[in-house]
This record gives C-alpha cells, structure tokens and sequence, in this order.
C-alpha cells in the first residue's frame, strides 16, 4: 500500500510576493482603471484604493518599524521639485480659496501630493528588484490587452450602436450608460475609450507608456493594433503625441521615419473613407484637423490672455491646455513652479548617466502633448506620469534569468 504524501507548498519569497503586487498593480491600473464605486460624487477606483493599500502596509515598516529604505538621489530631487508645486497650490488654496467640485479638489490633492510621494519616494525600492523583463512582460501585455479591447469596443459600437459595460470592472458602478456623455462623441461616431471610458485618457496614458511597448514588442502585428488604436482615439492631441514620438524615435533615420509616418497616414486615410463623412461633426478630415476652434480650446487660449503673478481668483480647475490653464489659475509663478515639477526629470536624464530612455520618452511625450490635453485631473493621468518618472532612474539590478 503506497504511502499518501502530502506537498507543502514552498514559501514565498520576498521577490515573488513584490512580483505578484506589482502584477495587480498592473492589472487595476492599467487594464481596468475605472473600475470601482462613487461615494458622494467622487471616484473611488480598486487601483488607487490598492495604491492607498501599498502606502499604509509599507508607510508602516518604513515610519514605524524603522525599516532600510534607500531612493535614488535623482528621484528625490525630481520629488523636491513636485512637492514645491503642491506647497505652492496648498497655499494658493488657503489664500485664495477654492471654486470647484469637491470631488475635484479631492483628484487634485491626490494627483499633485499623493502620487508623486507614493512613486518617487515609497516604492522605488520594490520597483528595483523587479527585473525589467518581468517589468516589461507585464506592462506591454497589458497596453495590448486594453488596446484590442478598445479596438472591439470601436466597432461594436459603431456599428452595431452597442454598449458593452461591465460594472464596478470596466466602468465605474455609477457611470453605467454615461460614456457618451463624457466627450467621447465625434457627431454620431464613437471615439475609442476601451476600459479607460475617454478616448483622450486612454491615449495620453497610453502614450506614455508607448515607447516600452514599441521597443519591448517584437510581433509587429501588435505594435500596429496599438498603433491603430490610438489613431481610433479621434483625439488630435493623440495624434500629434503619435507623430511626436516616430519624430523622436527615427530623428536620424530619415527612411524608418516615412515609413512609420506613411502607415500612420494610411490609418487616418482609412478613417476618412469610412467615418469622417456628413455624419461626422467636422463633415471631413481636414475640417477635423484644420479645426479654428481647436475643439472648443480657442476660449481657453482667449481667456488666459489676463497676466497675473500668483492667480487673482480662486482656483477651480485646470482645463485641456495644461500650461494656459495653470498660467490663469495660479499666475507665472505658479506656472514656473509647475514647469520646473514636470521638466525636473527631463534635466536630470539628460545631466546624468546611467538612466532608462524608454521611460524618460513617455514623460517627455506627456510634457509634450500637455500643451493640448493633458488630461491632468483625469483618473490615472498622473499615476501614468509619476510612475514612468520614477522608472526613468531605477536600475533594476535582479539578474535577468
């Protein structure tokens, strides 16, 4: 008679358990990043609630328990520079007060305070002994995942006009049936949203995490169902952010960059044939592009014109032109001050050595395209943003096999 035997599970190793955190984070963030609950008109998504998590388990070894925590100098000068802006606009808010929702200044407290301590100072050391093959795997499966779902999306529901919405997942409980409204129509085509509900959120977080993917993905088919779906974003912004990359990536490749350019080119001509006809709000491709009104921005720019040093009025919100809106909330100073926030991490790369291009390219593209929408107050715009900042200086030291 054989003898039963029982396996015990081995133990999990400290590695193994960063990777599986790192993987949820993965998977809340970026594969369903609207997914969650409303309380009291505010947001309240399973992926900010996880990063929250992560901040009290660690918060509590590193301020109570006293454990070794070491960041790279980089980070926290870029830190400095951001905590600088928040000192700033908690000021300006004491001051001159507050004219806005109150589930936005909430978003903003947490964008310009929480976020930037949480990935630039708190998980730095975890992020470190991640390989970056297991770093890459994981981000890059799940930019494809959400964009062949925004793609299938696209065409279910322009061509069959159904809604596919799964909730407390792919959409927040209490935006069931809302998507439309949340200016994501173009005349009666439907931009691509994917779990991200906004064509212009799913591309400029896409964007910045673009050029891992690009240079991480050897299937080509993918990188041009990526490609092709943020060309399906109809958001102008994405586009130009499209452009500014293959400008970047091919400078000196005169050759690789038309050929990029020419494909691109061939997706928006395909759009024009099939979508931008009479029942499309711009009748044409060319009135989409040429637009005088630059989508309705042309107020912003109009309205900003008013100089001031520190702001005159109480802040409310800041609008799709990031620079303007921050320049007639907060005044040139404050505008300065954000500058030297979001343009810290670009000196240092380029002063120092031993840095990652692959992530420094998706903070450059979000400065970039910040100059037509930046999606600043936008669930998770800015997780996007302080977690490829933080990337951009980390040398993961795991061995690769």
């Amino acid at each position: 008679m054989k003898s039963l035997k029982l396996t015990i599970p081995r133990k999990i190793t400290k590695q193994r358990m960063i990777e599986i955190l790192f993987s949820i984070g993965v998977f809340l963030l970026i594969i369903i990043p609207k997914g969650g609950i409303k309380v009291a008109q505010v947001p309240i998504t399973w992926g900010y609630l996880y990063l929250g998590l992560m901040f009290l388990i660690i918060g509590r070894y590193v301020f109570i328990k006293n454990q070794k925590h070491s960041i790279p100098l980089k980070l926290l000068i870029c830190y400095l520079a951001s905590f600088l802006f928040f000192i700033f606009f908690i000021f300006h808010l004491f001051f001159l007060g507050y004219d806005g929702r109150k589930g936005d200044l909430i978003a903003y407290l947490v964008n310009f305070g929480f976020l930037p301590f949480l990935f630039l100072i708190i998980l730095p050391p975890y992020f470190s002994q991640l390989s970056q093959d297991f770093i890459n795997r994981r981000i890059c499966n799940a930019i494809f995942i959400t964009s062949l779902y925004g793609i299938i999306l696209f065409v279910i529901k322009n061509i069959f006009k159904t809604d596919i919405e799964i909730p407390y997942l792919t959409i927040n409980a209490a935006d069931i049936g809302d998507v439309a409204d949340k200016y994501n129509q173009r005349g009666n085509i439907m931009k691509l949203i994917s779990t991200y509900n906004n064509g212009n959120i799913f591309g400029v977080c896409t964007l910045m995490l673009f050029p891992l993917f690009y240079y991480n993905t050897q299937k080509k088919y993918k990188i041009a169902i990526v490609i092709l779906a943020l060309v399906l974003t109809l958001s102008r912004t994405v586009w130009l952010g499209l452009l500014f990359f293959f400008l970047i990536v091919y400078r000196n490749k005169i050759y690789n960059l038309l050929k990029s350019l020419i494909l691109v080119l061939i997706f928006i001509s395909i759009l024009s044939f099939f979508f931008f006809s009479s029942k499309f709000q711009y009748g044409s491709l060319g009135g989409f592009v040429l637009d005088s009104r630059l989508g309705g921005r042309i107020s912003q720019v109009r309205q900003s014109l008013e100089f001031s040093f520190f702001g005159l009025k109480p802040f409310s919100n800041v609008a799709e032109i990031v620079y303007l809106s921050i320049f007639k909330q907060l005044g040139i100073i404050g505008l300065l001050i954000y500058l030297i926030a979001f343009l810290t991490p670009i000196f240092l790369f380029f002063n120092t050595k031993n840095n990652n291009f692959q992530y420094i390219l998706g903070v450059i593209i979000y400065v970039f395209v910040s100059m037509s929408d930046g999606c600043t107050l936008f669930i998770p715009t800015l997780a996007f943003f302080s977690f490829v900042v933080a990337m951009s200086f980390i040398k993961n030291n795991v061995n690769e096999n």
